[in-house]
């Protein structure tokens, strides 16, 4: 069994990419494939709730780094953000040999060192490089801690095909990536809520398009919204900008 944790937002700015994502990642998946949907929460019975998140780029940005605790630091984990569209089998990235790395990620293109926007994670190998998540969740500022300790790191990290996290198209076709990344939250088709900078279209027209064809694919294939009352039928009402 597959074992993925997936980062999103807590009041359904990006369910409609959550959908999608789903849909893609189970249509392409030969193996059982559980998904645990990080969210904040206030709710203190939740193991994402009560979480200090406030240096955070991201709504769910440091849960990533608890995941191998919730595993109870035993067997693997996938960990990816949720503003992807999957085009490849995980179990191939699940199978990685990590060569006893603690984690695998490929290689930056953005800032140097890797991109841990998806991570395979050997959960046993964490226990001795991360601090209790009773501790981890009180201290916002230790996701970026954990970035600079572990990015570029030869000793920790192994470096994975970097078509399972390409960031934005990089100029490749669909058929050449394994997985699409709507990285830039400027360009994201949806337009979550909670990010306020400025917004600006998308460089490639097709990476729309495919947002709006795989929400319909999943939309036709029964996959529901974690908001409800978000209306698929009506896409055109949403804020895209280059569409």
């Amino acid at each position: 069994m597959i074992k993925m944790f997936i980062g999103s937002s807590s009041k359904g700015e990006d369910a409609d990419i959550e959908m999608a994502y789903e849909h893609s990642l189970r249509e392409n998946c030969s193996e059982e494939l559980t998904i645990e949907w990080m969210r904040q929460s206030d709710d203190p019975n939740s193991y994402w709730g009560c979480w200090q998140t406030h240096t955070w780029p991201t709504p769910f940005s440091g849960f990533r780094w608890g995941i191998a605790e919730f595993c109870n630091f035993e067997g693997r984990a996938i960990y990816t953000d949720c503003d992807m569209i999957n085009f490849r089998d995980m179990k191939e990235l699940w199978e990685t040999d990590l060569q006893g790395k603690a984690i695998g990620a490929r290689r930056g293109t953005r800032f140097g060192g890797h991109e841990f926007c998806v991570m395979v994670i050997d959960c046993a190998k964490m226990k001795d490089l991360v601090i209790p998540k009773e501790r981890l969740m009180k201290m916002s500022e230790t996701h970026q801690r954990y970035i600079g300790m572990f990015s570029g790191n030869p000793n920790l990290v192994h470096d994975i095909d970097p078509r399972w996290n390409v960031l934005d198209g990089e100029n490749l076709k669909f058929e050449e990536m394994y997985q699409l990344h709507f990285t830039n939250m400027a360009t994201q088709p949806w337009c979550p809520q909670w990010y306020t900078g400025e917004r600006r279209g998308h460089p490639r027209q097709d990476v729309i398009d495919l947002f709006y064809e795989k929400v319909t694919e999943a939309t036709k294939a029964g996959k529901k919204q974690y908001l409800p009352g978000t209306d698929y039928a009506k896409l055109s009402e949403y804020n895209i900008i280059g569409k």
